[in-house]
């Protein structure tokens, strides 16, 4: 099974609410679009770790869902927190696989022996995130009936890189628990937010953030400087889970 990870795409119609986010970001996720459709083999789904858009209008979802249209495989989206649940849902609902009922836009689909689980974790009119109670409820019943091949998409991620600045805009409730639910049974975590790829081990658990076609950022390990915009290539990762549980990670480069 081939998983295509985005993430951060800040597409916004009528206004942004970051002031780095590209004016041409409507280009640059079609040609992302067209990238992942001209893949051979092409990914079974892609997956986006939320901030799909910068501002979360209808309009900006409207255009959103025209600009997905053309990829030929399902597509699994939580939300960031520059989106808006009410008008992503209602506008990219008919787009995107496997949303659950409720106030919460968690996600499950099941495929070729692999479960995908998305989280929300958003917090209204906040950058940091968090997992209550009722959401952490919903992973465990969840988590019950899932493949052995679990991937979990959410959007702050749930490890501490050291970096003060991108730390305490993370994940800052339900950590804890959301790791003694996941156990030490591996599970891969796909996550964004943080505008810089990395991953890294969490437990027993694998965690992967994505980058940003809107802007990246590019500290070094360890650093504790405030991240700034840098013109960086953007690559986004193919996730290829073989047959026998192996996992391999290609990094696909796109020139806008």
């Amino acid at each position: 099974m081939l998983i295509a990870h985005l993430s951060d795409l800040h597409l916004f119609t009528e206004r942004a609410e970051t002031g780095e986010t590209r004016a041409d970001i409507a280009r640059v996720i079609a040609a992302l679009v067209a990238d992942i459709n001209a893949l051979d083999p092409r990914p079974d789904i892609v997956v986006i770790s939320g901030d799909l858009a910068d501002g979360g209008t209808p309009e900006d979802y409207r255009c959103l869902a025209a600009l997905l249209a053309p990829l030929a495989m399902p597509v699994m989206a939580v939300p960031g927190n520059h989106d808006r649940r009410c008008a992503m849902r209602e506008g990219l609902a008919h787009r995107l696989s496997g949303l659950a009922e409720g106030a919460f836009l968690n996600a499950r689909v099941d495929m070729a022996e692999v479960t995908l689980l998305g989280l929300d974790t958003v917090i209204p009119a906040s950058p940091v995130g968090a997992l209550c109670s009722e959401r952490l409820d919903w992973l465990a019943q969840e988590l019950r009936s899932a493949a052995a091949s679990t991937v979990i998409v959410m959007h702050h991620p749930p490890v501490i890189t050291g970096n003060p600045h991108w730390d305490t805009y993370s994940l800052i409730e339900g950590r804890e628990r959301l790791g003694q639910l996941l156990g030490k049974t591996p599970r891969r975590i796909l996550c964004g937010h943080i505008h810089q790829p990395f991953h890294t081990q969490w437990g027993a658990h694998y965690v992967s953030v994505a980058g940003s076609p809107a802007f990246e950022y590019h500290l070094s390990p360890g650093s504790h400087a405030t991240a700034q915009p840098a013109p960086v290539p953007f690559s986004y990762p193919l996730h290829h889970i073989r047959p026998t549980g192996d996992v391999l990670v290609y990094r696909r480069h796109v020139r806008f």
